[in-house]
């Protein structure tokens, strides 16, 4: 499971940083989008575009991994 998890992350670790802080707001810490808009002083539509290519980026990560 370690060992997981540090795969994760490195893959995490690739993501450009904006993407990146809103995949682990919504998912890990479980802040609603307008919540991470107001944490982030980014516009909603922002958020909803970074958490969309954040996590086709990711998809994209695992499927070249594999």
């Amino acid at each position: 499971r370690q060992e997981q998890e540090n795969e994760f992350m490195q893959l995490l670790n690739q993501l450009p940083p904006p993407q990146r802080s809103v995949l682990l707001l919504h998912f890990v810490e479980d802040f609603l989008l307008e919540e991470i808009a107001r944490i982030t002083e980014t516009p909603l539509g922002t958020v909803k575009s970074r958490l969309h290519y954040a996590k086709k980026s990711l998809r994209r990560l695992l499927e070249d991994k594999e």
